[in-house]
């Protein structure tokens, strides 16, 4: 009996030893980094050091000739006012020095030296003030500029601009292909870099990457460029919620500025692709007593007739472009069924258009929003629909 009694312990012993070491090695996911600093600088092994700081705008600098993509609208001493998500810029340089201007205190901005392989810099709410950029071994350079945030409000962009002793060079080549996505927080990628669902307000900004979400990797991966129309909370016809029922995305889409309707929109090209991925937002909350729908049934009829009309209108502003609706099937058919209807009249219209109707995505990121994981997914799925339908 005693020997038993020893065993019984022993086993008791190495049961909570066991326990200890779980719990010990079991950890919560990373969470973002908070507060965010205002200027982090990556260099990658074998990258040589330059220094990068923020600093008063300065007098005597020559704007450089820009590519740029994304909506905007001209501000005041060549300043370019921009809202909605993904906008970037690129130049080309030969010297050892350049300065990126910002007058934004609401985003996160990246900067890219030729694609990162010369360095990287992430800068947080930069108010206004120039990213000074020196100590560069002299050398031919390209410099891109995004926006990886989600701005509130619109802000502005000040181009790239060099000293007397930096070289100017033409700016790069536009990519032969542009790709327009469409959509709500799922296209932006809120906080698509977290691992976690509970969020604060600020590790949402920490953690939203618009560089990373399914679009930009589409567009990578196919060699184009894109263009992002997305705003979080966003619908076609409802907006979550109930909220801000004049502002969907059927009133918003042609705005230079979602927030400013009387802003002029500067020129953009036509796209080859158009990617319409919209209506979570929609049918994701209850209807308020004071909503003219009460039922998805009736809602999914109306979204059906808009959507189709949305859709007919994207046709007729870029000729030839291969339409990609994205359905998101966990909401269901009350959501999909539409998206079918839309496929079939393009299809009969004679527009090239394929339907991409996603699975049940994992949503671990705040606020059960699509992960690092489910956007890479969604990139596969688009990327070969957009392949087999030839573009």
């Amino acid at each position: 009996m005693r020997r038993l009694l020893r065993r019984l312990a022993f086993l008791s012993l190495a049961l909570t030893a066991c326990a200890a070491a779980g719990l010990w090695f079991w950890s919560e996911p990373a969470r973002p980094e908070v507060p965010v600093p205002p200027i982090h600088v990556t260099l990658d092994e074998g990258q040589s050091w330059f220094a990068a700081e923020l600093v008063q705008p300065q007098d005597g600098l020559t704007q450089l000739p820009l590519l740029t993509s994304g909506r905007a609208s001209a501000g005041k001493k060549d300043m370019l006012i921009q809202e909605w998500p993904g906008f970037h810029a690129e130049a080309r340089f030969r010297g050892s020095s350049v300065t990126v201007r910002f007058q934004d205190g609401l985003n996160r901005w990246r900067i890219l030296l030729n694609d990162g392989k010369a360095g990287r810099i992430d800068v947080a709410r930069p108010g206004m003030s120039d990213l000074h950029i020196s100590g560069l071994a002299p050398a031919e350079y390209r410099i891109r500029v995004e926006k990886i945030s989600e701005s509130s409000m619109p802000a502005s962009f000040g181009g790239i601009l060099i000293g007397p002793t930096v070289q100017p060079l033409p700016a790069p080549r536009a990519l032969p292909r542009m790709i327009e996505f469409i959509g709500d927080s799922d296209t932006v990628g809120f906080a698509n870099t977290a691992s976690t669902r509970d969020c604060t307000e600020e590790e949402v900004f920490s953690a939203t990457d618009t560089s990373r979400s399914f679009g930009p990797q589409v567009a990578s991966r196919l060699g184009a460029d894109y263009r992002m129309i997305a705003r979080s909370g966003i619908g076609l016809l409802r907006n979550y919620d109930g909220a801000a029922p004049l502002a969907t995305m059927t009133s918003r889409y042609a705005l230079a500025l979602p927030s400013e309707p009387a802003a002029m929109r500067l020129p953009e090209r036509a796209a080859d692709v158009v990617v319409t991925g919209i209506g979570s937002n929609d049918f994701a909350a209850a209807f308020a007593k004071d909503e003219i729908w009460q039922d998805d049934d009736s809602l999914s009829r109306d979204f059906g007739t808009a959507l189709l009309s949305f859709l007919r209108d994207r046709v007729r502003e870029n000729p030839g472009a291969v339409q990609v609706l994205l359905a998101f099937g966990e909401y269901g058919d009350r959501l999909v069924r539409p998206y079918r209807a839309a496929e079939a009249a393009l299809r009969a219209d004679g527009v090239r258009v394929v339907l991409v109707t996603l699975p049940k995505l994992k949503r671990d990121a705040c606020f059960w929003h699509p992960s690092q994981e489910d956007h890479r997914l969604i990139a596969d799925w688009l990327a070969t629909a957009i392949s087999s339908a030839g573009t």
